[in-house]
């Protein structure tokens, strides 16, 4: 999230899995704990995330589904060397 809506800055592959929030316990009277979503991320220009975080550009990532190759790293890759400055 550090990244996002940073200029020459870009993401790859698929949706985050976590959801950027913070919880917080409040002990109940009776002893319970009640759990309660209290903040939610923000990136720098201010949106915040209460919800998996998309990537700038999906890629469906096949190395845990018994892929050899690395399509996010080559989409990343492929990115970079279209970049000024990058070769």
């Amino acid at each position: 999230m550090a990244f996002r809506g940073r200029p020459n800055t870009r993401s790859f592959g698929e949706d985050t899995t976590g959801v950027p929030t913070g919880n917080v316990q409040h002990r109940l009277s009776d002893g319970a704990i009640l759990n309660l979503t209290e903040v939610k991320d923000a990136d720098r220009t201010g949106r915040s995330y209460d919800s998996p975080i998309p990537p700038d550009q999906p890629v469906l990532d096949n190395l845990g589904r018994g892929g050899s190759k690395d399509p996010v790293l080559d989409a990343a890759t492929q990115w970079l060397s279209e970049q000024p400055g990058c070769s």
